[in-house]
């Protein structure tokens, strides 16, 4: 008991570190962690510790401040002499009939538009369908610019999708257009750089284990994920997170590309102990 108590302050003063102590749910977050180190080993909670000083997890209010600087940074970098600003969400064509993060950001962005000074005479134009985005439907002139919008691009995938209607429409150039996100995986990042991909986010974030562990260590966090990956079910095409991502991160939502320990629950005794940060 003593061993938990200990372990758990450890826990809480992350959390106090990190200012997680005065968001909503903290409480609940930290209880979690307590019944996630009671079926785990002593190597498997040091582990979850060392990760867990490297998570992040955004508010409400993080969101809107986020954004705000990161729209106020494109504004004066790429609208001076431009009368439209034009949003899409990055979402995949089976999403268009649900209300993604992108969804979210992109409104989001519209409200907060008219709080920075000096853009009173741009437009926002919001498009919500992959067929917007057809030549037919939008033809880009030296007026308009393109952001596509997310709160976090992991593996890229779902970019992909978006970023393949936007090249189908020649008016829409690398001069044009851009990509707007709070966070984003280091990787994915690169691959917007290496296109000469205008973007703009508040993260960038390394992979968990193998961007911050050096063999032998690197090994034996991995070898010790899989051990509590092993206590998961169904979570086969998450382990290390979706498309072995090993992201940290907490949103909205908590997206698959995290380390699913964090969000999906383990099975001790056949009951399931509920993950810090569980997608429902």
């Amino acid at each position: 008991m003593i061993d938990k108590l200990t372990t758990l302050l450890k826990f809480q003063e992350i959390f106090e570190l990190k200012s997680w102590t005065l968001m909503d749910g903290c409480d609940d977050k930290l209880n979690r962690f307590g019944d996630l180190i009671d079926n785990l080993k002593q190597d498997e909670i040091n582990l979850l510790l060392e990760l867990t000083h490297m998570y992040e997890w955004m508010s409400y209010n993080d969101y809107h401040n986020n954004l705000r600087r990161l729209l106020k940074t494109a504004l004066e970098e790429q609208f001076k002499d431009k009368n439209q600003l034009i949003f899409f969400p990055i979402i995949k064509p089976t999403d268009e009939g649900e209300v993604k993060s992108g969804h979210v950001v992109m409104k989001m962005l519209e409200g907060i538009k008219p709080s920075i000074n000096g853009f009173k005479n741009l437009s926002v134009n919001l498009l919500k369908e992959f067929r917007d985005l057809k030549s037919e439907k939008l033809t880009m002139t030296d007026n308009d610019f393109l952001i596509l919008v997310d709160d976090y691009i992991g593996s890229g995938k779902t970019l992909n999708k978006a970023l393949s209607a936007v090249a189908h429409n020649e008016s829409i150039t690398h001069q044009n257009f851009g990509i707007l996100t709070m966070a984003i995986q280091e990787q994915a990042k690169v691959e917007l750089d290496e296109q000469g991909i205008i973007n703009y986010n508040s993260l960038i974030l390394k992979k968990g284990i193998s961007d911050n562990y050096v063999t032998p260590d690197l090994e034996t966090k991995i070898e010790i994920m899989k051990r509590i990956e092993n206590k998961i079910p169904k979570v086969s095409k998450y382990r290390m997170g979706y498309e072995k991502s090993e992201a940290l991160i907490t949103l909205m939502r908590t997206p698959n590309n995290t380390f699913p320990v964090f969000w999906k629950g383990i099975i001790s005794k056949g009951e399931e102990i509920e993950a810090p940060f569980q997608r429902y």
